[in-house]
Order: C-alpha cells, then structure tokens, then sequence
C-alpha cells in the first residue's frame, strides 16, 4: 500500500505539471490530470483505514517529498515528481461527524491546485458508507486495500470514481497474498471482472 500510494500520488503530479499545471487548471477546459491528484483510499474495515491512516502521515507524506529521484538506469527524467502531501488526511467513515463529512465532499469536489499550499486534498480514505450517496464527478483515482466482502459491494464503492465520460477512472486492487480470499480474486482477477454481475448477492 505504501510503494502504490507513493508511485500513485507522485506520477498523477508529474502528469498534471506536464499537462501545463495550475496555469491549465485555470482553463476552461481544465487541466486532464486533476480527477488523479486526489487519492480515495477504500477499506474493509475501520481497524485497517486506522493503520492506513498513520503509514499515509507519516511514511507516505515523507517518502514523495523526494520520490522524482527514482529514475530507471539511463533515464534522464523520471516518471515521478516531489510532491509535498499535505500531513491533514480527509475520512469519509462512520466514526467522522457529518459535518466533517460534508466538509471533505466539498473539498473533493474542488479542482485541485499545486498553488494551493495544503487546501487541495491529496489523500481521502474510507470505507463501506461511500457505496451511496458520493457523487463527485471529478474523482478518477482509487486504491482499494483488500478484496471487499461481497460482490456488490465491491461495484458500488469502486463505481464511486471515473463518473466523468472524458476522464476514465483508475481503480487500483491491492491483495493480501497470505488472505485466501484475496488470493482466490487475484488468481482469477481478469475472469472475475468480466463477470462480476453474476456474483452479486440477492438481498435479503
């Protein structure tokens, strides 16, 4: 989780720099590597979003500041870009007010500027409750950690980014190879999404 959120993260803003940044977000066309510089983090369950929470603050803030370093041998620009993440990290989960909980909706719904200084959000991460009720048309990336536990669940909540027809959204799975269950969707990953109507449970 931690090497997806550094590579995610620092790559969207190379995208968005080389795509003219904060000068083409003032567009009216917009600058096409805004829905990416937003990360939303979906997790099973609050005990995980906990943990993921801290390695995001402290781990993931530090490691981007200098991650344009990395380059392959022989490269003489890299694909990432220093970023400097801001250390506030945006919850949309039951154990949030309502309020704060409005407040990180709005602030997902701005277009996100370099120029900013931290009031553009970088990072949000939540869990099941994002399944209804989060339509923000400008979001286009998320990592999920762990396969959801059910079918419908998994649609829902990762349908919840790429809603703009001009900008298709990406939507990284992160499995556990020593949980069966994650072993078993990997293992049959291509199959699985080709058909995943058929798994959705009936209601009760």
């Amino acid at each position: 989780m931690l090497r997806a959120y550094v590579a995610l993260l620092s790559s969207a803003l190379k995208a968005y720099l080389r795509n003219g940044g904060d000068a083409q977000a003032e567009s009216p066309a917009g600058n096409p590597a805004d829905p990416y510089l937003s990360l939303l983090g979906y997790f099973n369950a609050l005990r995980e979003l906990g943990g993921a929470r801290r390695i995001v603050e402290g781990e993931v803030v530090d490691r981007v500041r200098s991650y344009s370093e990395r380059k392959r041998v022989g490269e003489a620009e890299g694909l990432f870009a220093d970023r400097a993440v801001a250390y506030e990290v945006w919850e949309l989960t039951s154990r949030v007010d309502t309020s704060a909980i409005a407040t990180a909706k709005r602030r997902l719904e701005q277009t996100w500027r370099k120029a900013d200084n931290g009031r553009s959000v970088d990072v949000a991460l939540a869990t099941n409750m994002i399944s209804v009720g989060l339509d923000i048309t400008r979001l286009g990336l998320m990592a999920v950690l762990g396969q959801p536990k059910g079918s419908a669940e998994y649609i829902q909540s990762t349908s919840r980014v790429g809603r703009d027809p001009e900008r298709p959204g990406l939507v990284v799975t992160l499995l556990t190879l020593n949980k069966p269950r994650d072993r078993s969707h990997f293992e049959r990953f291509a199959f699985y999404h080709k058909t995943f109507y058929r798994s959705v449970e009936p209601l009760a």
